[in-house]
């Protein structure tokens, strides 16, 4: 069955993935670095609503994946909490400095998550080889990893999405994700899952100016459109 994952930044998103088909939620914060992790009360909350299932992005701060030993205690404490929680599963990705998948690293983060479900985010897309980079990723366990094929959309790495997605579809769920909408889902119809904001901004006021959602009407087109 096809899957579309909604990536959710606050409540009212979350409120309208359920309500408008999603499969699955990933949950986080801080849009404008790419996401992190979300705080106690936000995944409280997600958790105590949602009908589906919500994934936790495990990001301490933006740039790049890179992490220091201290990021990496604060990274396990955040996984503490999505296991205190009951999170469905979390979604994270360390990278060596070469640019590589860093298994050590992965491995302590998955083993404080007892190995349960987990998402390779785009850290693999900043990774220097792709099908060495999801050959580690199988070996490590994740489930899924999500793509824009390399390339800053999802669109311009299709090919390389569609290819991977070929090759090891029997071992991972390969999700495109990174400019995904109801017209241009359509082109990733190999696939089993992808993924998407489906924002749309909410004017402000003041000096703070707009907030963005995660629209219903805009995940109902996709959802429709994916699965037709």
């Amino acid at each position: 069955m096809k899957k579309v994952e909604i990536a959710c930044c606050n409540l009212e998103s979350v409120i309208n993935a359920n309500a408008s088909g999603a499969s699955r939620i990933e949950l986080f914060e801080n849009l404008s670095d790419g996401g992190c992790t979300p705080s106690y009360g936000m995944i409280k909350k997600a958790k105590e609503i949602s009908r589906i299932p919500v994934y936790v992005m495990i990001r301490p701060r933006g740039g790049n994946f890179i992490y220091s030993s201290d990021e990496l205690d604060i990274m396990k404490g955040d996984i503490e909490v999505c296991i205190e929680l009951n999170v469905d599963g979390i979604v994270f990705g360390v990278l060596n400095e070469n640019h590589e998948i860093d298994m050590a690293k992965c491995a302590e983060l998955l083993s404080v998550w007892n190995n349960e479900s987990a998402t390779f985010h785009r850290a693999f897309d900043d990774t220097k080889e792709l099908n060495k980079s999801i050959n580690k990723i199988i070996e490590l366990g994740f489930e899924r990893v999500l793509t824009s094929g390399g390339r800053k959309t999802a669109i311009d790495g299709l090919d390389i999405i569609l290819d991977l997605n070929r090759k090891y579809k029997d071992k991972i769920s390969i999700m495109a994700g990174s400019g995904i909408t109801s017209e241009n889902v359509h082109l990733f119809y190999e696939l089993d899952e992808v993924h998407a904001t489906c924002k749309l901004a909410i004017e402000g006021s003041g000096m703070f100016g707009n907030y963005i959602i995660s629209n219903s009407s805009l995940i109902s087109e996709l959802n429709l459109k994916f699965r037709s």
